[in-house]
């Protein structure tokens, strides 16, 4: 049974270990660190433009996976790109003072703009979870159930013979 439950918890963890994930901190000095995780050193980082759609800055993660970079003087968003279908899209940092309303994005810049992907997988992690959970109490009722089932025929069995 214990090993049972370690395997659970080594298929889980797997499970969730794909996700991918971008940290964007604000350092209050004009500059703003993006972590993007253990798993994905190389991955491309972008700042993309809200009011050109143009690229201000783009660079591969190091080895750490962590880049400090100055605030760009205009809206911008943050892009992690790991890949095909795997991508990060997040609202930049302003510089203090600085506001910015979405909703003034022109239409022609939303169009260069990255959107976020990620491959839909068939199920989530949290379904296929619970479905490993389901199917493996399903296998340990049908062998609890058999197993008891021969023991209680056995003692039919024999008290059919000492009567």
């Amino acid at each position: 049974m214990k090993k049972i439950i370690y395997i659970f918890l080594l298929i889980s963890s797997y499970i969730y270990a794909h996700e991918i994930m971008m940290n964007v901190v604000d350092n209050k000095d004009n500059t703003v660190t993006v972590i993007g995780g253990e798993t994905i050193p190389g991955a491309l980082i972008k700042f993309e433009s809200l009011k050109t759609g143009e690229v201000l800055f783009k660079q591969r993660l190091p080895q750490e996976s962590e880049l400090t970079i100055s605030i760009p003087n205009e809206p911008y968003q943050i892009v992690l790109d790991a890949g095909p279908g795997e991508k990060v899209v997040k609202d930049g940092i302003l510089l203090s003072g600085d506001n910015f309303d979405k909703s003034t994005i022109k239409a022609h810049v939303i169009e260069k703009l990255t959107k976020p992907e990620h491959e839909e997988e068939e199920f989530d992690s949290l379904t296929l979870s619970l479905f490993i959970i389901g199917f493996i109490l399903l296998l340990l009722t049908i062998y609890f159930s058999a197993k008891n089932s021969n023991k209680i025929l056995i003692q039919l069995k024999d008290s059919h013979q000492h009567t």
